[in-house]
């Protein structure tokens, strides 16, 4: 790999945990971590350490593509990961370690097909949240505009599936979000999400509390429906109903798995397998979704 061009704003991780690039001069990146910390770095040398973070987990991953199907049990060789403890929900661990590389995001992404993309996990600086997409597809563009999978806890759930956004400025690229709905226009695709949105509990939101709608869209004989505070609406098109939304609106869409604390903590490191699976699963939709230029 080159090495990676740094961005302002951009989200990356090394072994003290997520910081942002605050700015970038020559040679150097000023990077700033969640605890308020800063410092400047060579680019060259930050750009190394994603790197072999990156490989680590990719080396992991083909080695576990190589065993043989008679393996009962796929043994967790990359992280720390013991699984979500009661202490982890909560919105104000932005810097829990549970989205570190070697835990619950390593986990995740080892556990992933090496056939497939190559799937790399970013915590979320600031929140408690970690996104996975691609390694050089995230690298490559505005990553909060990107189609990508993630994992969300609050104090009481964990949320993860997939995760697309589409931009309420007009300059702001939309190659994502308007794949998605290309890809989802076509019938036999908004059927097959609908059978799994069905099969797997999955519901679909605006995440933003002000967003371009209110409510949750789930699959209902076929169709989809929108409940909002106890009123239903039929939907025959999520496509349609996704295009009708205004232009000048900014859309945080989640097609999400929703799991309850208790159960996610008593599933201990089988979270991450099941995390994985349905990734695996949504996998058609975020490689149509995931625009390469």
């Amino acid at each position: 790999m080159n090495d990676i061009q740094f961005k302002v704003g951009q989200e990356h991780e090394n072994m003290k945990g997520a910081y942002k690039v605050l700015a970038v001069k020559k040679d150097t990146v000023c990077i700033c971590w969640e605890n308020g910390e800063q410092a400047t770095s060579a680019a060259a040398l930050q750009s190394r350490i994603i790197e072999r973070m990156h490989q680590e987990r990719a080396q992991i991953r083909a080695k576990r593509g190589k065993k043989t199907k008679t393996a009962k049990k796929p043994v967790l060789a990359v992280s720390k990961f013991e699984g979500l403890k009661e202490d982890d929900f909560s919105k104000e661990l932005a810097s829990a370690a549970w989205r570190h590389y070697d835990s619950l995001g390593g986990a995740v992404a080892v556990r992933l097909s090496p056939e497939r993309l190559d799937i790399a996990p970013w915590p979320r600086y600031g929140l408690p949240e970690i996104e996975w997409a691609d390694f050089n597809h995230r690298l490559d563009d505005d990553f909060r505009l990107q189609a990508k999978f993630f994992a969300r806890l609050d104090e009481s759930r964990l949320y993860f599936g997939f995760y697309v956004e589409r931009s309420d400025e007009e300059e702001d690229t939309k190659k994502d979000w308007n794949a998605f709905i290309t890809w989802l226009r076509d019938a036999e695709n908004d059927s097959w999400l609908n059978k799994v949105a069905s099969k797997h509990d999955l519901s679909i939101c605006d995440v933003k509390e002000q967003g371009a709608f209110a409510g949750t869209i789930t699959p209902a004989k076929g169709k989809w429906c929108l409940s909002n505070k106890g009123k239903e609406q039929e939907i025959e098109s999520l496509a349609d109903f996704l295009d009708s939304l205004t232009d000048t609106t900014r859309v945080d869409l989640q097609i999400a798995k929703i799991v309850e604390k208790d159960e996610v903590v008593s599933r201990g490191v089988e979270i991450a397998d099941d995390m994985a699976k349905l990734f695996e699963l949504l996998m058609p939709l975020y490689e149509a979704s995931a625009v390469f230029d």
